[in-house]
């Protein structure tokens, strides 16, 4: 599915109505499906440009295929079409509310900290409802002690991955799912300096998940160990995307790799807006 999405996406980008295009594109996926592909979203596509138009469709993508997992487990979604300081998926439930928002993340990107998962905003966002759900690959987030866990359990924002999605689509049994959404306000009853701790909240996590879908951990661990051979296949193909890049700059001659260079600096764009910037003309 990833490369019809990315077709899709790379078609419709520039278009007015190309979230309406892609959430019609996803309405009727199957809960198989989904399960199957879900993990892939999590990833950006090294194709697009970075803070393009594809990449911001893509962010879009990931939160309707967010969407479409929660209403498979009985919680009824809706997706917001426009970003702002809002979350981009609001579901309800039988007896409580969640927002949540879908991370993904390019593969050649640097170390990620606190900034880029947005805890503290997502819990701004929940405003009256009653849990919040942040989702993101399981191989980003961070593997040893970082304030994002802190943060997660203070404000009761419960960290998934695709993989746990994915695995939870796969066996869900109609069980309440509060108690995931409860994870923080358990974890904070234990000593502080526990908070900061990965293993400390994904064990909680993992038991959490195991117990609502009936499964045990080494059946997890057997979805754990697919994200991340599905995470090695992307990043091949992203690897010889970039080493394609390679080869076509080096058979450009120098006039075409100058032009290239100034276009990718974005200078002709920098002296314009400097140019409007000296050209104001004051009222006296």
């Amino acid at each position: 599915m990833r490369k019809e999405i990315v077709e899709l996406i790379f078609k419709v980008a520039k278009e007015k109505n190309a979230f309406d295009t892609l959430e019609k594109y996803l309405s009727k996926i199957s809960q198989r499906k989904l399960g199957e592909n879900i993990i892939e979203c999590g990833i950006l596509p090294e194709m697009f440009s970075q803070n393009g138009s594809e990449e911001k469709i893509w962010a879009k993508f990931s939160d309707i295929i967010l969407a479409h997992a929660l209403s498979f487990l009985d919680i009824k979604t809706v997706v917001l079409g426009a970003r702002g300081n809002s979350a981009d998926v609001f579901g309800t439930a039988s007896n409580y509310t969640i927002v949540g928002d879908a991370k993904t993340f390019r593969l050649s990107r640097t170390a990620k900290n606190q900034k880029d998962f947005k805890i503290s905003a997502l819990d701004t966002w929940r405003k009256e409802n009653n849990y919040a759900l942040l989702v993101a690959p399981l191989t980003q987030y961070p593997t040893n002690k970082s304030q994002i866990y802190e943060q997660a359990i203070k404000r009761n924002v419960t960290l998934l991955s695709y993989t746990h999605l994915h695995f939870l689509l796969d066996f869900y049994n109609g069980s309440n799912l509060q108690n995931l959404w409860e994870t923080g306000n358990r974890l904070s009853l234990l000593n502080e300096s526990e908070h900061e701790k990965f293993q400390v909240y994904w064990n909680e996590i993992d038991k959490t998940v195991c117990k609502v879908s009936g499964q045990n951990k080494e059946k997890l661990n057997d979805y754990k160990n697919l994200e991340i051979e599905k995470t090695k296949q992307i990043g091949n193909e992203g690897i010889d995307f970039w080493r394609n890049k390679i080869a076509e700059f080096n058979k450009l001659s120098k006039q075409e790799a100058i032009k290239l260079l100034i276009k990718s600096e974005k200078i002709e764009a920098k002296i314009k807006t400097i140019e409007r910037a000296i050209n104001v003309k004051i009222k006296i």
